[in-house]
């Protein structure tokens, strides 16, 4: 089965179900969009955990999925919980925890046994990536996930906007992409690709400010600056993760998504854009 088929399928079945999931499951601050979220962050630690050690660092798979999910597991509990200061309360108790993780982790390698000292600074540095990248960033889509207000609204909007910048810059690099080769790191990409995907953004934020007007209060010039800081985002997240994958030697991070590759292939773009747009969510009062 192509690509092409593979990712139009994909976009056939699983974008009706993931509109099911957000719309007709919202209790427990949607706990069951929450839940496929963690099954993505999960999976994609997995797959870092093996680029990792392709890349001859000799983490363990456990406590990779382990750091990778502890972060976002920990703002939804404190969601869960009616945290009395908000989300941006909730971020700063994350922050909190992650910090402690951390501590936590190095300090086991104060214990270290003569053979491990030589590749302390690697894998230290190694675990405390993963407890950042998927692990505090994907913390930031399930706060959006679990707004207190417009949830859904939140996080159908953050779909539309990031899955839009994907779409339009895969479709128009793929139709219209004439000149390619300028980024080393992912020499298919083209202009027009990424012009493609930032006008993707911009026409999905637009089309979420129609479809939400009372959740989102901001006016509609705001909605342009809002779209495309979160469409750069989108692409740098894609490129980042093409950056690790080359590094390691690497064509996809996995094989478990069809047309897409593995769950941090279809994550990338997602850690990126999330604290854009949770950021300026708040800076601009969307979804009060």
């Amino acid at each position: 089965m192509s690509n092409l088929i593979q990712r139009l399928l994909l976009f056939i079945i699983g974008v009706p179900a993931m509109l099911a999931v957000v719309v007709l499951l919202p209790g427990a601050r949607h706990a069951a969009a929450v839940f496929l979220i963690l099954i993505l962050l999960g999976g994609g630690s997995f797959e870092l955990a093996r680029i990792l050690r392709e890349k001859g660092l000799k983490v363990r798979t456990p406590l990779v999925v382990a750091l990778g999910l502890f972060p976002p597991v920990l703002a939804f509990a404190l969601c869960l919980a009616g945290d009395s200061g908000g989300s941006t309360g909730v971020l700063g108790l994350v922050g909190l925890g992650f910090a402690l993780a951390a501590v936590g982790g190095f300090s086991a390698f104060a214990f270290a046994k003569p053979q491990d000292i030589p590749s302390i600074i690697s894998l230290s540095s190694a675990y405390g990536f993963v407890l950042i990248y998927p692990g505090f960033l994907g913390s930031l889509i399930v706060l959006i996930a679990a707004e207190p207000r417009y949830a859904t609204e939140s996080l159908l909007s953050f779909a539309f906007v990031t899955f839009g910048n994907d779409s339009a810059a895969w479709l128009t690099g793929m139709t219209l992409g004439r000149r390619r080769g300028i980024v080393a790191v992912s020499p298919n990409k083209s202009v027009a690709g990424f012009i493609g995907g930032m006008a993707g953004s911009l026409l999905c934020a637009y089309l979420s400010k129609l479809a939400f007007p009372r959740a989102i209060g901001a006016p509609f010039w705001a909605i342009i600056p809002f779209a495309l800081l979160i469409g750069v985002a989108v692409i740098l997240g894609d490129l980042f993760e093409s950056a690790l994958k080359r590094s390691a030697g690497t064509k996809d991070s996995g094989n478990f998504v069809p047309g897409r590759g593995g769950f941090l292939d279809s994550l990338d773009s997602l850690l990126f854009a999330a604290p854009a747009f949770y950021g300026l969510s708040q800076l601009l009062g969307l979804f009060r």
